[in-house]
């Protein structure tokens, strides 16, 4: 369910809105800019009904603030006014935002409005993973080559070593099954990099991630 922000300090227009969009979406709402900002960071909706007239900072002020930080950027933002004048559809436009609502709302027009921008970012998202996945299996085939040819040679010089020591100390002969395994894990890895599907990522060290092997 699509996570909505809704920012809006009219108990009137926050019930519309629920009664319209809530069986459809995960709605949260905020009645002043500096909420909605910090409620923006916190939880990183998909996407975010702004109401203009709002007390203490106009949506005008929160959209440019939203658009001019790097974690909320990208969040689409929707405008919600009384008024369509032409000269406040600019000004929302170059403040980042990408639609307009009018009130009083329309419900079929609203639910259609917002379906379609929820849409669009799922869309967006996917477009985004397949570009990432093409791009990590580039990656994966360029490193499968480039470490299977001294793979490749480490396998030979193990047979030969293997072939020479006919009657091998039981240490040595243990170390060589060893390193033969550890040669053997490092192909699979390699096969499996090559042949990935998809990424999967876990937790690394702090805000690092890294691919999980065991999950492609």
């Amino acid at each position: 369910m699509g996570k909505i922000l809704i920012i809006e300090d009219s108990k009137v227009a926050q019930a519309q809105l629920t009664d319209i969009l809530e069986k459809e979406f995960s709605l949260e709402f905020r009645e002043n800019g500096r909420q909605g900002i910090s409620s923006a960071h916190s939880n990183l909706p998909d996407l975010i009904l702004l109401d203009i007239h709002l007390p203490r900072m106009n949506g005008y002020d929160v959209c440019k603030l939203l658009k001019n930080d790097a974690d909320t950027r990208e969040i689409p933002i929707i405008f919600i006014t009384a008024m369509d004048a032409e000269k406040e559809r600019v000004k929302g436009f170059e403040a980042g935002a990408v639609d307009y609502i009018v009130k009083p709302f329309y419900p079929q027009e609203l639910l259609a409005r917002v379906r379609t921008h929820m849409a669009a970012i799922r869309e967006n998202r996917q477009a985004l993973e397949l570009e990432k996945l093409k791009l990590f299996k580039e990656m994966s085939v360029a490193l499968s080559h480039e470490i299977n040819n001294p793979l490749t040679a480490v396998y030979g010089f193990l047979y030969v070593l293997e072939k020479e020591l006919v009657e091998p100390e039981e240490k040595i002969k243990t170390s060589l099954l060893h390193i033969r395994k550890e040669v053997e894990r490092i192909r699979d890895i390699v096969a499996k990099l090559a042949n990935a599907s998809r990424i999967s990522q876990t937790d690394y060290a702090g805000d690092a991630k890294m691919i999980d092997l065991h999950d492609i």
